[in-house]
């Protein structure tokens, strides 16, 4: 008796995994991808010796003994990837000169932000220490045994307040919170603002959106 059979439209990273675990449970996998290569957003090109990376700006997963780790490792070689981790998140420049630094290291950017903004130092505070306390969140391993599980979502319920206040928060409506009009600029500039201007600084790497579990040293994928 021949196995099940399934087709999956498209070889990114979803597919490829679907593929991958379509395959472990006993399917004849056939993977139908309209370009050349496959991986989808997750792609880069070169010229010259240059790389142009258009798809992963950060990853989750990188720590060896993380769970989304041990996840990654089920669906491909982890370990061939070279992580890079950029002491810079994100750069706010005017045409004036001045400049704030967003970076990685939590410590490094509480000052940065004290010493640009001190009379926003208790928003500051506020959002170093969120930081900090999700730094330490347990990300839920959605494959464990029910009863694990649950012992996993009691790990996860002393952070739900704090992540439903975030979560009804828009970073426009944040950056209002800030004085300061880099902070505001950073934190608050919609895709409506116009880059290089006085009122409206170039913000370098600005996310779309804010949530600050992004500026907990993620690395990024270089190749």
């Amino acid at each position: 008796m021949s196995s099940p059979s399934v087709v999956v439209i498209g070889a990114g990273i979803a597919g490829l995994c679907t593929a991958v675990y379509a395959r472990r449970c006993g399917y004849q996998v056939e993977v139908v991808e309209q370009h050349d290569s496959p991986g989808g957003l997750a792609t880069s090109w070169r010229r010259a010796d240059y790389t142009f990376e258009t798809c992963l700006h950060w990853f989750t997963g990188a720590r060896p003994k993380g769970a989304l780790n041990a996840q990654w490792r089920e669906v491909f070689d982890i370990e061939r990837l070279r992580f890079a981790y950029p002491e810079e998140f994100a750069r706010v420049e005017t045409e004036h000169g001045e400049r704030l630094c967003i970076y990685s290291n939590v410590d490094r950017l509480e000052a940065e932000l004290l010493h640009q903004a001190p009379e926003d130092a208790a928003e500051i505070r506020h959002l170093i220490a969120t930081i900090r306390r999700l730094s330490n969140f347990p990300m839920p391993d959605p494959s464990e045994p029910r009863p694990r599980r649950g012992l996993e979502l009691l790990r996860v319920a002393r952070y739900m307040p704090l992540l439903r206040w975030w979560s009804g928060l828009s970073i426009r409506d944040y950056g209002e919170r800030f004085h300061n009009k880099l902070l505001r600029s950073f934190f608050g500039s919609g895709e409506g603002a116009q880059p290089g201007s006085e009122k409206n600084p170039r913000v370098k790497g600005q996310p779309r959106h804010f949530w600050p579990v992004r500026l907990m040293s993620a690395p990024t994928a270089a190749e």
